[in-house]
């Protein structure tokens, strides 16, 4: 008898192999390819798992109001952050020889001691150390991330590519960060605030993730950073140079080069 349970093996080390050579992909072959969200998730543990750096927190993607009531084509997905490549406001953030990205105004969260959702309501007075404006940079290994499906996307980490962090938010229990957001390219405004069931409400957005690492039995490790999706509308880049985001008097930089 055939047998067709899915090894996500060998998927999770040609996305790895394309992360580090800093190439890209059409699709992966058919034989490798997840068919369902569970597999594209089981890849993208191997993919992590390949790359040996642990963890650093989370990423959430598609988490908006309108995404968390499943009016989107795809629902939410979560990623993990790679160490190395998170990074302080001002660092220059390399891409792949002839590749842009998609950069999005996020709020991440840090949290100050380990945390069990499985086991505890999730209380950001005793368990967030800070909150910060963040910008996530998205690079897929695929060419044309949108063309390969949601379990192929999600096996590639969502597309994660790198996170600059800046300068810390004020914030409450119950705080939506519904200030005005933009981002700009050397003094030049390209991407503005996204609004309503379109815009992601941060805690909404960490709520999803709560609830998924809960029925996982995961810990959030202390000192992990969650970014919670995106603030603005998504913007596709191609150019290097100096990158600028604001929420408010809160900034972020960060320079992209190839």
């Amino acid at each position: 008898m055939k047998d067709t349970s899915f090894d996500p093996r060998r998927a999770a080390l040609r996305l790895a192999s394309a992360l580090r050579a800093g190439t890209s992909i059409e699709a992966l072959p058919e034989e490798e390819r997840p068919a369902t969200l569970e597999e594209g998730y089981a890849v993208q543990a191997g993919f992590v798992e390949q790359l040996g750096e642990g963890t650093a927190g989370w990423k959430l993607a598609g988490a908006s109001p309108r995404g968390l009531r499943g009016a989107l084509p795809n629902p939410p997905a979560t990623g993990v952050l790679i160490p190395s490549r998170v990074f302080a406001s001002g660092a220059p953030v390399r891409l792949p020889a002839g590749r842009g990205a998609t950069l999005e105004v996020e709020v991440s969260l840090r949290f100050s001691r380990e945390v069990s959702p499985a086991d505890e309501a999730f209380d950001a007075a005793s368990m967030l150390a800070e909150a910060s404006l963040a910008v996530e940079v998205v690079c897929s290994r695929y060419l044309d991330r949108k063309a390969v499906g949601q379990p192929s996307f999600v096996g590639d980490n969502v597309g994660f590519h790198a996170l600059v962090r800046g300068d810390r938010l004020g914030f409450t229990a119950g705080s939506s960060f519904d200030g005005e957001a933009g981002l700009w390219r050397e003094g030049d405004r390209i991407a503005a605030s996204l609004a309503g069931d379109d815009r992601t409400n941060p805690f909404l957005s960490l709520a999803f993730l709560w609830d998924r690492l809960g029925k996982q039995r995961l810990h959030i490790a202390e000192g992990s950073v969650v970014t919670t999706g995106t603030l603005t509308v998504p913007v596709d880049v191609t150019q290097g140079g100096y990158y600028e985001a604001r929420l408010g008097d809160a900034k972020v930089a960060l320079t992209l080069a190839h």
